[in-house]
């Protein structure tokens, strides 16, 4: 007869894993991503056939700007539980990064793999905005002998905005930069905006418009109507920066929010991100002629993220 509590452990032992599953959740959706990390790696060292697990470690790899750890877990995710929408759609969203680096040879079959997971996300859950927004970007920036096109792009923004007028507005406004038409992309982004005038990352997108562009005006207003709303927010300042970066205009205010923000960095800031906002402190400090404030900058930015090749290219 096997002892007692060899018996009871059998039973407590997947809940108990499941209880450290919960807390790395918990840990992820409050951005405390190195505790998350370690919390999800003790899942799997005891229990590989945890699939939530492996799927969080999978987006935590891509933060961290790991395609090929990310390609790993959420591979192994999926194959534990394949009727999850947003497995598939993470592992497509890896595998796409990972096309980014591959070979000329390798990239067909992985941009293949990475549309048939994205199809596989929406088809197991029409609702599924985040895949929808994916597939169309996908099929936006897709030639049509790889399965792309304008109007399967816009097939997919259509169905978001019936289910989400915001994301419905903010994919149609993706869309017309990657068109070229500045009075969609106005419009559109401008009706984002006030949807949900609270959100950075439609002002990001609409400011990055006219940075490329090169209307550097209108590029700081629309960041400076986020300032507005949110003048608590680190990343609107930082915003900035990035901006005066670009177009040497605003140096002292860009430097100070930049500056600002790398001090004392929100908990939702990946290491890919910190080590942008250094690379474009360095590139604002050489426009003021702070030549040796800019080489530190620039070598904190390789220090925090290696593959950081454009600050290498700074250094050099």
């Amino acid at each position: 007869m096997r002892p007692l509590f060899i018996i009871l452990l059998s039973f407590a032992a997947p809940a108990l894993n499941a209880q450290s599953t919960n807390r790395g959740v918990q840990l992820f959706l409050s951005s405390d991503w190195a505790r998350a990390k370690t919390e999800f790696t003790a899942v799997i060292q005891k229990n590989d056939r945890d699939a939530r697990a492996h799927y969080y470690l999978a987006r935590l790899a891509l933060l961290e700007d790991d395609p090929d750890a990310a390609v790993e877990h959420s591979e192994r995710a999926v194959k534990l539980d394949d009727k999850v929408s947003d497995y598939h759609l993470w592992y497509g969203k890896a595998i796409s990064q990972q096309a980014i680096r591959a070979s000329m040879l390798e990239r067909p079959f992985l941009v293949g793999h990475a549309k048939s997971e994205m199809e596989r996300a929406v088809a197991l859950d029409a609702r599924n905005i985040d895949a929808r927004d994916a597939l169309a970007d996908f099929y936006s920036m897709a030639p049509a002998a790889m399965g792309g096109g304008a109007d399967r792009a816009r097939e997919q923004a259509d169905a978001i905005a019936r289910l989400n007028a915001m994301r419905g507005h903010f994919a149609l406004g993706r869309l017309a930069t990657r068109a070229n038409d500045g009075a969609t992309v106005e419009r559109e982004m401008n009706a984002a905006i006030a949807a949900a005038p609270d959100t950075l990352r439609i002002y990001s997108a609409l400011a990055n418009w006219y940075a490329n562009q090169k209307q550097w005006p209108q590029a700081f207003a629309t960041i400076d109507r986020y300032i507005k709303r949110r003048p608590n927010d680190p990343h609107g300042p930082n915003a900035v920066g990035r901006i005066a970066a670009l177009s040497g205009q605003q140096l002292e205010r860009g430097e100070q929010g930049i500056r600002a923000f790398v001090a004392k960095p929100p908990k939702d800031v990946s290491p890919t991100l910190l080590s942008l906002s250094y690379l474009r402190l360095g590139q604002v400090l050489q426009q003021e002629g702070k030549s040796a404030e800019a080489r530190v900058s620039f070598e904190q930015a390789v220090k925090i993220d290696p593959r950081n090749e454009d600050a290498k290219k700074e250094i050099k």
